[in-house]
């Protein structure tokens, strides 16, 4: 094995050049930055020479031998000594005739050898550069659509944005309401879960009440991930897939043993795909294999068929495409969608119902690195209320297993992110110390029910006999 040195201004220039000198499977062993640039070490597989290729060496010393000869010869011969010697001289001439023969034939079978090794190569770099324009149409696919996402909430923010600024919230609500619009939860969730925290006497029950409309609605059926037949994971690049397959046979072996289970890894030219597989297998002791094609996939799967468990990585460019080959050599695989915890709407949306596949179930991944469970709360809220979550992960870690679904992970870091801070807490505390005193108490709802005090959305507010201070109105 030998390692070379790349250096490039970035971590993508520095791999595209790696596969581009070395190919798709090119292993790398390490990435930093060095004097303002990425370094990459890159190991390659030094091959020995051949027999054939020594033969050949043999025979070009020795054509070279022969040409060297050639010139003293021809000025033997020109003396007169080689006049009256024809038998020399004819000698010399077919000397001469057979090494131009060989030479002209050991070229011809050096070309014809390297023939197909640059065609391997051209092949190589032509699926290389198919794959990386389809992967970014589909990103700026995925950026348009993005784009439009945002404009929609916005322009749902501005429709509410009135209604948001006539709510009055009691003092002790006010962080909460707060730390909502801070941690970014869609405009929908968030009217959702305001509904009756008016009418909480304190900050925890607050909290409770949110955390009860939480677990109600994601509340569904607990369906493990399974732990036979042929298992499908797939998703969109970077969404944890290789991890999520080596901790399900992680999972899988600790129950039934490393001979029952097995991972294939399907048509990932990605950079470093393969030997990643092999790295996650080899600290598993499961077996893995790799298939670059329809056909190689079918033959793996028939000699495969004794294993209880058969697991197969999919790529992340062309999803659709791959699993429809899939489906179509074994219909009866399962196929399990990952996302990771912090997915926007508009990536789940692509996923789960533009697709149109038949997802068994879903996993969530990468739950420790979650910032934004928000998007992911309300697609299983408000579209995904069928989905069932088989598994979840929250660690790097394959040792650490598949969690049992992940939804209560992503309940506790979703209400962390609504837990007001102490600071926030103390100026609340200060404001209701410094609240005029001719503000009577609060009216019963009852009351208020009465007199209701509306505005332009028809909505209706507690009736206060004195004028709200503007700080306290608009929270």
């Amino acid at each position: 094995m030998e390692l070379k040195r790349i250096l490039a201004r970035d971590t993508r220039s520095a791999t595209e050049k790696a596969m581009a000198l070395y190919g798709p499977d090119v292993l790398i062993i390490s990435n930093q930055r060095v004097e303002g640039q990425t370094e990459l070490i890159v190991a390659l597989e030094v091959a020995e020479a051949s027999p054939e290729e020594l033969m050949d060496d043999e025979a070009g010393s020795s054509t070279v031998t022969v040409q060297a000869a050639a010139p003293t010869r021809q000025q033997v011969s020109n003396t007169p000594s080689s006049v009256s010697s024809p038998f020399s001289d004819h000698l010399h001439h077919l000397m001469q005739s057979g090494a131009k023969k060989e030479a002209q034939e050991e070229a011809s079978e050096a070309i014809t050898f390297n023939k197909p090794a640059r065609d391997a190569s051209s092949s190589e770099h032509l699926l290389t550069q198919g794959r990386e324009q389809v992967r970014s149409q589909e990103i700026v696919s995925l950026v348009r659509e993005e784009l439009a996402a945002l404009r929609q909430e916005f322009r749902l923010s501005q429709q509410t944005a009135s209604w948001q600024m006539n709510q009055y919230w009691p003092a002790h609500i006010q962080p909460l309401v707060q730390a909502m619009t801070e941690a970014s939860v869609p405009t929908a969730l968030r009217a959702l879960l305001q509904e009756g925290l008016r009418e909480q006497p304190s900050l925890d029950s607050a909290l409770a009440s949110i955390r009860s409309q939480l677990t109600h609605n994601l509340e569904r059926p607990q369906e493990g991930f399974p732990n036979r037949g042929v298992q499908v994971m797939a998703g969109l690049s970077g969404a944890g897939k290789s991890l999520m397959v080596a901790k399900a046979a992680q999972q899988a072996a600790l129950h039934y043993g490393v001979e029952y289970v097995a991972v294939v890894s399907y048509h990932d030219m990605r950079a470093g795909a393969w030997a990643q597989t092999q790295m996650l297998c080899a600290q598993l002791g499961v077996e893995c294999f790799r298939a670059a094609n329809p056909e190689t996939l079918s033959l793996l799967l028939n000699e495969l068929s004794p294993r209880r468990l058969i697991l197969i990585d999919t790529p992340g460019v062309q999803m659709n495409e791959r699993l429809a080959e899939i489906s179509q050599i074994c219909p009866e695989a399962g196929l399990h969608a990952v996302v990771p915890a912090d997915s926007s709407g508009v990536t789940l949306t692509r996923i789960m119902l533009k697709s149109n596949l038949q997802w068994q179930s879903l996993m969530i991944s990468k739950l420790d690195e979650s910032h934004s469970p928000w998007p992911l709360i309300q697609f299983l809220i408000a579209e995904g209320a069928q989905c069932v979550v088989s598994a979840g992960g929250s660690s790097d870690r394959v040792a650490d297993g598949l969690k049992s679904s992940g939804l209560q992970k992503l309940i506790n870091i979703a209400m962390a992110q609504l837990t007001p801070s102490s600071e926030a807490l103390g100026d609340v505390m200060v404001e209701a110390d410094l609240k005029p005193a001719t503000l009577e108490p609060q009216v019963k709802e009852l009351e208020a029910a009465n007199e209701p005090l509306t505005h332009t959305l028809g909505l209706s507010r507690p009736h206060w006999s004195v004028e709200i201070p503007q700080n306290e109105l608009h929270g």
